[in-house]
């Protein structure tokens, strides 16, 4: 692990809080058949991508849920621009469900939003397909925002250990 990345550190609950609440939008639109559910969710995540710390889930879980002592920070040594390049992937996911699900086409657009919450859901448990497609860009080479490559000795995609 080279010194850069030992600087880089990740709160796994924050990420977990972004995805129980994703998921939660998901369903509820889903259940309720309305693609401004799934808009909303696109939205977030487009805030989240955009501007980290002031994603709107980000700030439920910094300003209401720590504070109030419902989660305690779980401070990893991590990538973080594996995590937002994985909520990339789900904002074009999640926006062209909307604008499918908007258009009339219900049956590729809750497709797509079945695929996120099932990837969702995986990541959840602890492995994040978006974050495995960041490392694997990684390997081929790609610099610039892909220059970080996975924690040593973690497969590629999976949260890191303690």
């Amino acid at each position: 692990m080279n010194e850069k990345m030992k600087q880089q550190q990740v709160d796994q609950n924050e990420i977990r809080t972004h995805q129980v609440f994703i998921l939660t939008g998901l369903l509820i639109g889903f259940v309720t058949d309305r693609w401004e559910w799934v808009a909303v969710q696109a939205v977030v995540f487009l805030l989240t991508v955009l501007l980290p710390t002031l994603g709107p889930y980000v700030l439920v879980y910094t300003k209401v849920l720590k504070p109030l002592g419902l989660l305690k920070p779980d401070i990893r040594v991590d990538v973080p621009q594996a995590h937002r390049f994985a909520m990339s992937i789900g904002l074009l996911v999640t926006g062209y469900s909307s604008y499918l699900l908007y258009s009339g086409n219900t049956v590729l657009g809750w497709s797509l939003v079945w695929l996120v919450l099932i990837l969702g859901a995986i990541a959840l448990a602890g492995w994040c397909a978006g974050c495995f497609t960041y490392y694997m860009l990684n390997r081929m080479g790609l610099g610039g925002f892909f220059k970080y490559g996975a924690i040593s000795g973690i497969f590629p995609g999976a949260r890191p250990g303690k």
